[in-house]
């Protein structure tokens, strides 16, 4: 009997620990198994692990956003790869002004009051992130920020302005330090937009280390 107990416990305990919990309510914090999802649209070849908090978010095909994200206002490309903890969205605040409290300047009430009687200043601005793009550990996006196709964005960095197509952007605040590709590369990259050829997937697999020949292969396509 005790066992058959145990059985349904650790049955449950999986069952929650592997699919999101998802509730309507505020939190302040959060748990391994809870989620929080507001007009999320995720394709169904992607992924978004929990635990996550997600408003307005879309997610396109094959990308995936690991676990500990806090997202608004954002859209994610094709074949995108994020790694935990990611952080975006999370609201401007005006440093120019007498205060830097919210309760000044934003009917929102995040602290509970607000003494304004409008709102004096923009919060909140869509993010882009492209296609192909990587996105390491423990990174924080801007609000409005654009990173371009195939960018790759180090652990830990802060990116507070745009990130061209295929950049290498690490550090705080996030800098440019290379390009993954030359610029006749890039071009070419650019111009043929293989996310969105489904027909040009199985060349990506075969030529993955071979940029030249796959570029090559793509040009010769009947």
């Amino acid at each position: 009997m005790r066992d058959r107990i145990r059985y349904y416990i650790q049955k449950m305990m999986g069952y929650v620990l592997d699919k999101p919990v998802f509730s309507q309510k505020s939190v302040i914090a959060y748990s391994l198994v809870k989620s929080e999802r507001y007009n999320l649209k995720c394709a169904d070849e992607s992924r978004v692990y929990p635990p996550f908090f997600a408003h307005n978010v879309n997610v396109d095909s094959y990308s995936y956003v690991a676990k500990n994200s806090n997202m608004s206002n954002l859209s994610i490309g094709k074949f995108c790869s994020i790694g935990p903890n990611f952080c975006c969205g999370l609201g401007l605040h005006p440093t120019n002004g007498v205060s830097t409290s919210p309760m000044f300047y934003s009917l929102a009430k995040q602290n509970g009051t607000a003494l304004c009687h409008e709102d004096k200043y923009q919060e909140t601005k869509h993010t882009i992130i492209g296609n192909d793009v990587f996105i390491g550990a423990n990174v924080t996006v801007i609000d409005g920020v654009k990173i371009g196709d195939g960018a790759v964005v180090g652990a830990g960095a802060v990116v507070v302005k745009d990130i061209p197509p295929y950049a290498v952007a690490v550090g705080v605040p996030a800098k440019v330090v290379k390009y993954r590709f030359s610029n006749e590369i890039v071009s070419e990259l650019m111009e043929k937009k293989w996310w969105n050829d489904e027909s040009a997937l199985s060349k990506v697999e075969k030529y993955f280390w071979d940029i030249d020949a796959f570029i090559k292969s793509y040009n010769n396509r009947k």
